[in-house]
């Protein structure tokens, strides 16, 4: 009888250590939760805040001559955050913090849209970010480099007249069926935006 007592208590005592285990897994992993949450909420709000300086000088809110500045500020935060937890999808940050991080790219230097863009078409291609972000970004790294654009996003203005214009495009012809496969809408249609008249070239001639 001992024995089986013996046995008994500490079977109890093995259930209970068990049971303690459970416990302390379970609030660790609630913490973990909730410090989860508190971060998200946090970098959604800084990529708020960037996003606002951005676009505030952009829109005539500070004068241009900060803008090198600020852009390398927010370069600066961006690039950390993407350090620390990789370039965050919409289903983690939401779309507009996750535009953010398109942004600042968007306006950094050849060699930082370089180093980024493959993160980018990564989340694109998991559906975390938006395909017309990518051919956006892609267009503007083709234009650095000297070769000809892919989906008419880019806009320079001509050095004769200094009317808009469209930087050259590669198989321009079936431009709008690249847009459309990014969702972008058709090129006549955002050329008005630039007040530029366009005409697509004729594609019946081969």
């Amino acid at each position: 009888m001992d024995v089986l007592n013996q046995f008994s208590d500490k079977f109890k005592t093995s259930r209970h250590i068990v049971q303690l285990f459970i416990f302390v897994m379970v609030m660790i992993t609630s913490a973990s939760v909730a410090q989860t949450e508190s971060e998200i909420k946090a970098i959604k709000s800084e990529l708020a805040e960037i996003r606002k300086r951005d676009q505030k000088t952009r829109t005539n809110g500070d004068s241009l001559e900060y803008i090198a500045y600020i852009d390398s500020c927010n370069l600066a935060q961006v690039e950390r955050l993407i350090a620390k937890y990789g370039w965050m999808g919409k289903s983690v940050i939401g779309e507009a913090a996750n535009i953010t991080l398109w942004v600042v790219i968007q306006h950094a230097e050849l060699e930082t849209q370089e180093k980024y863009y493959p993160l980018l078409k990564k989340s694109v291609e998991e559906g975390e970010s938006n395909p017309q972000d990518l051919a956006l970004l892609h267009d503007r790294i083709l234009m650095r480099q000297g070769k000809k654009q892919l989906y008419g996003s880019q806009v320079v203005f001509n050095k004769s007249t200094g009317d808009p214009e469209f930087y050259p495009i590669e198989d321009e012809k079936n431009v709008n069926i690249r847009r459309k496969e990014v969702q972008l809408e058709p090129i006549e249609k955002y050329a008005e935006y630039f007040g530029i008249k366009y005409k697509l070239p004729d594609n019946t001639g081969e």
